[in-house]
């Protein structure tokens, strides 16, 4: 796997599996041998909660499988210095918790964070300290 150039957040895979506005925009990174794309698992955890809650259990588990098969690499970090960043987001933007994890595993790799989430992250581009990818 390459080293990682973009970290995802959940709403970014899920317009990509959905074929959502923007999601073309991620398949051209996912086709680029030269893009190293990560995700957390508590934000691919929201992907796989999503499928369940609009499509029931089959769906969830096979948008399991078909993620699993992308050249992405799930990172499980939760190491004390990084659940302490997690927080630190939190509180700073009063984002949801999951998106905290990606905002931190994109500052900790010092790469853009690719999403759709205008909602959540307008907030924190404006402040300069991570990169966004934004898919619309």
């Amino acid at each position: 796997m390459a080293q990682v150039t973009y970290m995802l957040d959940a709403c970014a895979l899920i317009a990509y599996f959905r074929g959502e506005e923007g999601g073309e925009r991620l398949v051209s990174l996912v086709e680029d041998e030269a893009n190293g794309l990560a995700i957390h698992a508590v934000n691919f955890g929201e992907v796989y909660y999503d499928f369940l809650r609009a499509g029931g259990e089959e769906n969830a588990r096979e948008l399991w499988v078909r993620a699993l098969l992308l050249p992405m690499e799930i990172r499980r970090d939760l190491d004390d210095e990084f659940v302490q960043r997690v927080g630190a987001w939190k509180v700073r933007y009063s984002i949801s918790y999951a998106d905290a994890f990606a905002l931190a595993l994109a500052e900790r790799e010092g790469v853009p964070l690719i999403t759709t989430d205008h909602h959540e992250f307008d907030i924190v581009e404006a402040d300069g300290t991570v990169d966004f990818f934004w898919l619309r």
